[in-house]
């Protein structure tokens, strides 16, 4: 275990600076270099055995034992350098020169070195990038095709004794190929576990935010409720799932409800809504229910897919009981039209006192020495 969490330490320490910065990078930083350097060294560790066992090797022998030279460089480029892509390009580009030059020696196209032009397009396959992929698979077709080619125009030399060359050259394209299962592998490893970190860290905020979460469609459809909808709405957040939660809002409200969540998915903007929506309270045995007022700001996933016309875009909506403000409110609307009722009333009041008082003594308030005019 120790001299394998050594191996690991150094390789982990031949990662780009720039590359550590993000985990997933770096997995599939090193899952470039990991391989390579194993596969690499197993190969030329292999070179005093086969000379101990076959001899003197050949120039095509020299060659299969010295190609392990090529991922190795481009594996410490990676390092230095961070340049991912272009170093899988020409890790693609060596692994078709190579699969070519030993193909073109021992058979053409039908020579057991063309397993190398299948493993290019694989191992560029781990990129995760389209370029680089189309890259490899264009030098892997092309390569074939020269060797078509020139096998056609009877252009290739004469096919040397591939007697070892073959198990040689099979054994090196496994080793590679194990090698780089492994680095999928560990790429996958750290891929699954960063998802499922993420998950989890997704559950916590869920959990500690006071505030109910939601995920909509666009048709209001609720497809994730988070813990803090229960006591909002009085019930398990499974129970909101689909038309759960549209069936608990007012009747009244619906239309704002489907609207709101419509034009946010549609427009790719910020809408804000407040409605009524049911609360069971209680046992299920009684169903006492009440409505409550409700505050919901929602907001698209995507906000850069508004601009590709895309009509399905989902919606997170976050919801908090407003019940005491919507009171406060009211209450303070019937204190406005109380005191509005007492001032009309009081202005009455005032007016009639007036005429009654002009009436019995004939003056007006404001001047007693001046009579008021009767009336002809």
């Amino acid at each position: 275990m120790g001299l394998v969490k050594s191996i690991s330490d150094y390789i982990d320490a031949l990662i780009h600076a720039r590359a550590q910065r993000d985990a997933l990078t770096a997995a599939r930083h090193r899952a470039f270099i990991a391989p390579r350097l194993f596969a690499g060294f197993i190969t030329l560790a292999m070179f005093p055995l086969y000379v101990a066992l076959r001899g003197v090797p050949g120039t095509l022998e020299v060659l299969i034992f010295a190609w392990p030279v090529a991922p190795i460089s481009i594996a410490y480029f990676l390092s230095r350098t961070g340049q991912y892509e272009f170093a899988q390009s020409v890790s693609a580009l060596a692994l078709t020169g190579f699969g070519t030059l030993i193909a073109a020696f021992t058979g053409g196209i039908e020579s057991f070195a063309a397993v190398w032009l299948v493993i290019a397009p694989l191992e560029a396959a781990l990129c995760a990038s389209r370029r680089v992929t189309a890259v490899a698979s264009g030098l892997a077709f092309g390569a074939i095709l020269a060797l078509l080619w020139l096998a056609g125009a009877h252009m290739l030399p004469v096919s040397q004794s591939a007697d070892g060359l073959a198990g040689l050259a099979t054994l090196s394209a496994a080793i590679y190929a194990t090698a780089l299962a492994l680095g999928a592998q560990s790429l996958m490893r750290t891929s699954f576990r960063l998802r499922n970190a993420e998950a989890d860290r997704h559950r916590l905020l869920t959990g500690i935010i006071s505030d109910a979460i939601t995920r909509h469609d666009r048709n209001g459809a609720v497809l994730f409720a988070s813990s803090a909808a229960e006591p909002l709405f009085g019930t398990h957040a499974r129970e909101l799932i689909g038309q759960g939660l549209f069936d608990r809002v007012h009747v009244a409200d619906r239309p704002a409800y489907l609207t709101t969540l419509a034009d946010t998915a549609v427009f790719g903007h910020e809408r804000q809504a407040e409605f009524r929506v049911r609360r069971e309270t209680g046992d299920r045995a009684r169903a006492a229910l009440r409505y409550v007022w409700v505050e919901m700001r929602c907001q698209p996933v995507d906000r850069t897919a508004g601009t590709s016309g895309r009509k399905d875009r989902e919606v997170i909506a976050v919801m908090r009981d407003i019940t005491e403000r919507k009171q406060q409110e009211q209450a303070i609307a019937n204190l406005r039209n109380e005191i509005e009722t007492a001032t009309e009333t009081h202005s009455n009041l005032l007016a009639l006192m007036q005429r009654e008082q002009i009436q019995m003594t004939g003056r007006t308030p404001g001047n007693p020495d001046q009579k008021v005019k009767k009336s002809a």
